[in-house]
């Protein structure tokens, strides 16, 4: 179940690029998205949370819809950071579009700062034998 609804993208957070068409669809793929960033499951949505799930929303739709979500965006990230089997794309490239990227599917920004900003995101760093 999304954590926004078209209505609330459309009023609360003054969206305008995704047609109402496409929205439940992307909306569902950037509330994924969103669950797969955080270290914990989210227990309250915020109006943090809704907000970084709007933005990610309105990446995917930017990035092809239902091509970004199926990792093949308009614009690809260069570097990666990993550590265990989760990495994260960063953008290089002064000359090209910029999108940071999991696994081909592009995150947006705002998404990952209101996260991080929100305690949402943090770092692991695994000890040899903590596994």
């Amino acid at each position: 179940m999304s954590y926004i609804t078209y209505d609330y993208y459309m009023t609360t957070f003054g969206g305008r690029q995704i047609p109402e068409e496409d929205f439940d669809y992307l909306a569902e793929a950037a509330t994924t998205v969103v669950d797969l960033l955080v270290t914990s499951p989210i227990i309250s949505v915020t109006e943090t949370v809704r907000r970084a799930v709007a933005y990610q929303a309105e990446v995917l739709f930017t990035q092809g819809g239902s091509d970004a979500i199926g990792g093949l965006a308009a614009v690809t990230s260069g570097i990666d950071e990993r550590l265990g089997d989760y990495s994260i794309g960063t953008p290089y490239v002064s000359n090209e579009k910029r999108c940071y990227s999991i696994g081909g599917v592009p995150v947006s920004g705002l998404t990952l700062m209101l996260l991080k900003k929100a305690g949402l995101i943090t770092r692991c760093v695994y000890e040899e034998g903590d596994l």
